[in-house]
């Protein structure tokens, strides 16, 4: 039997002791699996099947909350626990799984659900669903299972190592501007000042031999070409941004840095709940960030996600930029992001 002490005669009055003792806990489990279909984060300490109580390991998974981009909801989960784990997220019909990273998709009992089986050092996957008009409901954590190889180390958040003044250039649009900005005024020196990039969304980077990158040049032929690289991913609304254009970013960084140079990525800044740039358009600025998570989560792509910008409503000055408080605070969090 499953679970039955090891050594005890099943007939023995010391057997029946423990097992009256297991089956209620068998019992809670099997009611908190039920009840807590909705969690979204699910801690799985169970014994695999075939695997001795010395090989398991826990193994938790948490969802990101979720940014909706049109009719598509767009999430990452984070595992730890485990080196190879499997973790199933439920998605309920009319829904249906566009994109993923770093997992697959497949059916399970004529639901669709994102089964994702992981061997290695990394420990984020993400996915897309297409809404398709159920909009109240999101895709839900159902389990997360170890196979009993033992805990992955848990990442240390590190800063790159900081370099020279000047030495760490930057790709973006205005609201990168405003960055820079911010960071020359609370005294950062490491990243270039602003140079011109406004406007300049994700279409303006694509091509390496765009105008943008011959600023871009003009900048590394007086300073050195950088050591360090930050992306920031940047849209209008009428063009938003796909995946296979934030690669070409990040292959045209590298041509245009100097060889082995750090990459650093993420989104524009977020906003307060019901604050919307007009220019990236409802949700826009929650994709860029997704789109960043999604490229530091590929172990292809070799970059850091550094984390998420933010601006208050205070700190705004045409519902999408950045005032001079706007602009110190996020010199700030560069600062703490970078050096």
């Amino acid at each position: 039997m499953i679970g039955e002490p090891t050594g005890v005669h099943p007939h023995s009055t010391s057997g029946q002791l423990r097992r009256s003792r297991f089956l209620p806990a068998v019992v809670a489990l099997l009611v908190a699996a039920v009840t807590g279909v909705a969690a979204m984060t699910l801690t799985n300490a169970v014994t695999p099947l075939g695997a001795s109580p010395a090989q398991a390991a826990p193994c938790t998974a948490t969802m990101t909350p979720g940014t909706v981009w049109g009719d598509r909801y767009n999430t990452s989960v984070t595992v730890s626990g485990a080196s190879n784990w499997t973790v199933v997220v439920a998605v309920n019909a009319p829904q249906s799984i566009t994109t993923t990273w770093s997992g697959s998709a497949s059916l399970s009992n004529n639901n669709t659900v994102l089964t994702m089986r992981f061997n290695g050092s990394g420990n984020t996957f993400g996915f897309t669903t297409m809404m398709n008009g159920n909009s109240g409901a999101r895709p839900q954590i159902r389990s997360c299972e170890g196979d009993g190889t033992g805990p992955t180390p848990t990442p240390t958040a590190t800063r790159p190592p900081s370099g020279g003044a000047n030495t760490m250039g930057f790709i973006g649009c205005s609201m990168a501007e405003n960055v820079a900005q911010g960071y020359r005024a609370v005294g950062g020196q490491r990243m270039w000042g602003p140079y011109g990039t406004g406007g300049a969304v994700v279409q303006s980077w694509t091509n390496t031999n765009s105008a943008s990158w011959q600023s871009f040049d003009r900048q590394a032929a007086q300073y050195g070409r950088p050591t360090t690289v930050w992306i920031q991913i940047c849209i209008f609304s009428q063009n938003g941004a796909t995946y296979n254009e934030v690669r070409q970013l990040i292959a045209n960084a590298r041509q245009h840095a100097a060889p082995g140079a750090n990459i650093l990525i993420s989104g524009q800044p977020l906003y307060d709940q019901g604050q919307t740039c007009f220019l990236a358009g409802s949700g826009g600025p929650e994709l860029t960030d997704s789109l960043a998570r999604q490229a530091a989560a590929d172990a292809s792509q070799n970059v850091t996600y550094v984390g998420v910008f933010r601006l208050r409503p205070n700190e705004v000055s045409d519902g999408c930029h950045a005032n001079s408080a706007g602009q110190q605070s996020l010199g700030r969090q560069a600062m703490g992001y970078w050096g």
